[in-house]
């Protein structure tokens, strides 16, 4: 399945991203939040801290919630929560170097991993080895970077999760 999506052109923009798929209609949106004026005033100053996405359905339905965990704990090691429905999961960002940067996607006692190699602009999601999915932005510069193609090539999977996932990633390393 290929979908499309705009992201905004600011990092600290909170405007909704609508998902498209191959035909152009609307299958929902993702959005960046922040929980409170104290989340917000802190990726101000501390330029982008806090990383929270939401995605929708088409009818407006929260699918997906994930919120950055701020604790002592995560500021040399990064994480979130991912909620879907009534379960819950753990992203962790697992950088070394900042030209590859990778995050880990613990979900169902499965781990993703959420990868972008250096001189690639796609981001793979690989499951066992096996690539599930595949986030490409249309250009390397913005705008053309803001525009990203999803494929999914594995049916477990909902555009909803990975490209909420992917935005949280795009936020953390751009």
């Amino acid at each position: 399945m290929i979908y499309k999506t705009t992201l905004p052109f600011l990092r600290l923009s909170t405007s909704s991203s609508i998902l498209e798929d191959e035909n152009g209609s609307s299958v929902g949106r993702i959005q960046r939040y922040y929980s409170n004026k104290k989340q917000k005033l802190m990726n101000y100053l501390f330029d982008n801290m806090v990383n929270n996405v939401h995605a929708y359905d088409e009818d407006n339905n929260l699918l997906v919630d994930i919120k950055e965990i701020n604790t002592i704990k995560t500021l040399v090691t990064e994480k979130w929560h991912v909620q879907i429905g009534q379960d819950q999961f753990v992203c962790e960002k697992k950088t070394k170097i900042k030209t590859n940067p990778q995050f880990l996607y613990k979900k169902d006692n499965e781990e993703i991993w959420i990868k972008k190699d250096f001189a690639d602009k796609a981001v793979r999601f690989t499951l066992n080895g096996q690539i599930i999915a595949e986030a490409v932005p249309d250009g390397l510069i913005p705008p053309k970077s803001n525009h990203i193609t999803f494929k999914i090539f594995d049916s477990r999977f909902e555009v909803h999760e990975i490209a909420s996932l992917y935005y949280v990633f795009s936020l953390k390393n751009s």
